[in-house]
C-alpha cells in the first residue's frame, strides 16, 4: 500500500487552462490526471487537498463516473471549488470525505495552508490550493499539481523530506 497526497485537480473548470498552458485542451489535461490513477492499485490510497471537481462543472456526472471506476481509494478535503454534491450525495464507493483539517501521521493535512501559529506540536502542513506559489517555511509542504509536474506524491518522500529538514 502506498498512500500519496496531491491538490487542485479542478476537474470541469475550463478556466484552469488559462494557467496551465501546456494542455491544448481540457480533455488533454482531464486525461493526464485519469491516467496517474489508473495507475494505482486497490491497496493505494490518494490524499486529495482540494479543489477535485468544480462546483459548476457541467461534466459532473462524468468525473463521478470516470473515478468511480479507479480501483484506489481516495480521501478528499474539500476546497474551495469542490462542489457541495460531493459532500451531500457522494455516490462515489472509493472516497471518503474529510475533516476540513485533521491530522495524518503528525502532519495538518488542509486545503489550504494553516496560519503558523496554528502548528501546535504537528511536524508541518501539508496543503495545496496555492498552485505555483509555495510557502517559504520548512513547516510547509504544497503538494498542488501545478508544483509536481501534474504528479500525485508519495507520503513516504514527503516524510523524508522534512525529516532532512528540506
Amino acid at each position: 500500500m502506498k498512500v500519496f497526497s496531491t491538490s487542485d485537480f479542478h476537474f470541469g473548470h475550463n478556466s484552469i487552462l488559462e494557467f496551465r498552458k501546456n494542455f491544448k485542451s481540457i480533455e488533454e489535461h482531464d486525461n493526464l490526471l485519469f491516467d496517474q490513477f489508473a495507475k494505482l492499485s486497490k491497496k493505494d490510497i490518494v490524499i486529495i487537498h482540494g479543489d477535485f471537481i468544480f462546483n459548476n462543472s457541467l461534466k459532473y456526472d462524468y468525473y463521478i463516473e470516470t473515478m468511480a471506476k479507479m480501483s484506489c481509494r481516495m480521501k478528499l478535503i474539500l476546497g474551495n471549488h469542490d462542489t457541495l454534491k460531493l459532500y451531500k450525495e457522494n455516490r462515489l464507493p472509493n472516497l471518503e470525505i474529510q475533516l476540513p483539517l485533521y491530522t495524518y501521521k503528525g502532519f495538518w493535512m488542509s486545503h489550504c495552508p494553516i496560519h503558523s501559529d496554528e502548528m501546535r506540536n504537528r511536524i508541518g502542513n501539508i496543503h495545496g490550493h496555492t498552485h505555483k506559489h509555495s510557502i517559504n517555511d520548512e513547516r510547509y509542504y504544497n503538494v498542488s499539481l501545478d508544483v509536481h509536474d501534474y504528479k500525485f506524491i508519495e507520503f513516504d518522500m514527503i516524510l523524508e523530506k522534512f525529516k532532512k529538514g528540506e
